[in-house]
């Protein structure tokens, strides 16, 4: 895994939360086979998130 994944990026939840996808979708297909990554929230604060359903 590549650990500069943010390097050039701007730092807020959504850009975080779509490379966090870009590497949990191909391990979750991996691993499931038939199965998929749904979504994936990103709590920043208790009222203050970010969902994310893929491309």
């Amino acid at each position: 895994m590549d650990v500069d994944f943010m390097h050039g990026k701007m730092a807020s939840c959504e850009i975080l939360i779509m490379e966090i996808w870009k590497i949990l979708a191909p391990a979750v297909q991996k691993i499931a086979g038939n199965g998929a990554l749904y979504s994936i929230k990103l709590y920043e604060t208790p009222r203050n998130y970010v969902e994310y359903f893929g491309e």
